[in-house]
């Protein structure tokens, strides 16, 4: 039987390396979390109806939601996917990460996206809506096995330039990998966020601009970029993260705190 996800409490106590590096991930982990405490942010897991109530509630600057991270229409299970929610001292929402696991051994990010089932439990409902999926980036039919879909990502507008656009994804995208041993990550980024830099800053190593055409319900229209990082890119960006940060080497008491 598959292990629970954590659904709630602070990071440090809820992450379990299962996958990968223990000594380079459990590193990564504690500096992500202080990283994101120095930010006035605490990091917390949350359900996906906590992503949705958060959304709802910031309609001003947060598009709705990609169909994917909603279990009515998405079809998404709690065992799939996992949320990060940051708060700032006053306990407010201001910050949100997730992501979604698919397994497929015999398909592709094209076959599955095009064909909606990748968004929707009932993708012959939304093809009667209208809604759409055109990919023309020639490596979605290369992205199988088990790939993360990272989304649900959005900062409140006091807490954007403060550099938590490096390290929530990257918890994510690390914390997906230790879960699912995922051989790929993807998101699907706003033409103008990727322009913005979002995506450099978060980490991806490649990026395929206006790829992507997407006609979502509720979402609405929008003309989507492709990022994408298999697990040796993923792990050698947390290496140099951590060179970078200067972080000493995870002594074994530390090891087994990040592991609980």
């Amino acid at each position: 039987m598959q292990e629970p996800l954590p659904v709630s409490g602070r990071l440090p106590t809820q992450l379990k390396v299962k996958y990968g590096p223990v000594d380079l991930l459990g590193r990564f982990f504690l500096w992500a979390d202080t990283a994101a405490r120095d930010r006035g942010v605490t990091l917390f897991f949350a359900s996906l109806k906590d992503l949705i109530e958060a959304n709802r509630g910031n309609s001003d600057s947060w598009r709705p939601l990609v169909p994917a991270f909603d279990e009515a229409l998405g079809g998404v299970t709690p065992e799939a996917a996992f949320v990060l929610i940051g708060r700032n001292k006053d306990g407010e929402v201001v910050a949100t990460q997730a992501a979604r696991i698919y397994d497929w051994p015999e398909t592709s990010l094209k076959d599955e996206a095009t064909s909606l089932r990748m968004f929707y439990a009932d993708p012959d409902a939304a093809f009667a809506r209208g809604d759409r999926c055109e990919i023309t980036a020639p490596i979605a039919e290369k992205i199988t096995g088990r790939v993360v879909f990272s989304g649900g990502i959005w900062y409140r507008r006091d807490f954007r330039g403060k550099d938590l656009g490096t390290i929530l994804p990257r918890i994510s995208r690390a914390y997906a990998f230790t879960r699912w041993n995922s051989d790929f990550t993807t998101g699907m980024l706003g033409d103008g966020v990727i322009a913005g830099g979002l995506a450099e800053r978060a980490g991806y190593t490649k990026i395929e601009l206006g790829c992507i055409k997407l006609v979502a319900s509720p979402l609405g229209e929008m003309r989507c970029g492709l990022a994408w990082m298999q697990t040796d890119e993923l792990l050698a960006d947390l290496a140099a993260i951590m060179d970078r940060a200067n972080v000493p080497v995870i002594g074994p008491r530390i090891a087994e705190e990040a592991n609980h």
